[in-house]
């Protein structure tokens, strides 16, 4: 939580900066308008694995997910002056599970393409003014496209669906064009199976990663 909130503050002072030399506020209510974002996000997952093998838990064996940095592409709507919905997508990245604890002398175990997704309401506390802050919840959905293997064989893992909480500000330009910064906190496990190669043959493992990713946003607004 103490990095999520210096990470938010340096955007939020970094943001409103801005504003000093931004052109008129936007006359207009907000009710009504739509928006499309494009950014650039970078993934902070925390993971945790639950992994066993043939049935019975590793101990002391756990997975590390490579963080990624998506290009990403959003669109809001205005249902009420002070109330929006947004869908916020990322372009498919691909990370690295990688062994660790008792399994990190594995290595690679196996890579993943996913993309990632999450769908919020949002109250904006001053949307028609020169500094636009928000919070706002919802879920997030990542679809996995394909898994490839390294040190595991046959892996597979499961599409994640769970909450997310986001927080931001948006500083106009002009009517038009705005920035933006925000930062997402998401509470997402997947499940995963595998075989292992061992000298006796093959053994089948699963393992339960939770993910719980921290994003961080930036980039531009277009409004209409």
């Amino acid at each position: 939580m103490k990095r999520l909130s210096m990470i938010a503050s340096a955007l939020v002072l970094s943001l409103g900066s801005t504003a000093a030399g931004a052109q008129n506020a936007d006359p207009h209510g907000a009710k009504g308008r739509a928006y499309v974002r494009v950014s650039v996000a970078h993934f902070f997952f925390n993971e945790n694995a639950k992994i066993k093998l043939g049935g019975a838990p590793v101990a002391g064996g756990n997975a590390t997910v490579e963080d990624n940095t998506p290009p990403s592409l959003e669109v809001g709507y205005f249902i009420l002056p002070n109330i929006s919905v947004a869908a916020t997508i990322g372009l498919p990245p691909k990370t690295t599970l990688r062994g660790a604890g008792t399994l990190s002398s594995a290595g690679d175990l196996g890579t993943v393409t996913y993309g990632p997704g999450v769908y919020t309401v949002r109250y904006h506390l001053n949307p028609n003014g020169p500094i636009r802050p928000y919070v706002g919840a919802g879920v997030n959905w990542t679809i996995i496209f394909d898994t490839d293997d390294r040190a595991l064989q046959n892996f597979k893992t499961s599409n994640t669906f769970g909450p997310a909480l986001v927080a931001g500000v948006e500083v106009p330009f002009n009517q038009r064009f705005s920035l933006f910064g925000s930062v997402s906190k998401a509470w997402v496990s997947t499940n995963s199976r595998y075989n292992l190669p061992t000298p006796g043959g093959l053994v089948p493992g699963t393992a339960r990663v939770a993910l719980d990713p921290l994003v961080v946003n930036a980039g531009l607004q277009v409004n209409f």
